[in-house]
């Protein structure tokens, strides 16, 4: 199973000492099923600031994978109640390690499309830097929104 998609992504942000970064963006991808695990993938765009990077969200019940491969290569893996440590590569070119730890995974997914929410933290050398909220929806139509 191999099918055209669109995707609404909304994402919030919060930083120490920072207001709320919120980022809402549409996009076509492809889902995909190999092994039991549903698979989304889409070109990042100037947008997102990731421009010439491919996004790979590897999905497994209420584990995801978030692997990007390209200009800003990254690998981040989300599970609830867990801690992962990965890689990230900057916009600036610099490597960090980075640790995020999960709170929630919704994951409705399937091969008609659904929902996935991720509510996490990033903590960089140990340090708590921000929450995160992130909600992916996966449609077989584009969602237009009329102005």
């Amino acid at each position: 199973m191999k099918k055209d998609v669109w995707l609404t992504i909304s994402s919030q942000q919060q930083f120490a000492g920072c207001d709320e970064e919120n980022i809402n963006l549409q996009t076509a991808a492809t889902l995909y099923e190999r092994g039991g695990k549903y698979y989304i993938a889409y070109e990042e765009s100037e947008l997102t600031g990731l421009e010439g990077t491919k996004t790979t969200v590897k999905l497994d019940g209420k584990s995801v994978a978030l692997i990007r491969t390209g200009t800003f290569p990254s690998h981040m893996l989300f599970s609830e109640d867990e801690r992962h440590v990965g890689l990230y590569q900057t916009p600036v070119g610099s490597e960090m390690t980075i640790a995020t730890h999960t709170s929630r995974v919704h994951n409705t997914i399937g091969e008609d499309g659904g929902h996935l929410i991720i509510d996490y933290t990033v903590e960089v050398d140990n340090s708590l830097m921000g929450e995160h909220h992130f909600e992916m929806t996966v449609s077989t139509k584009p969602n237009i929104q009329v102005v």
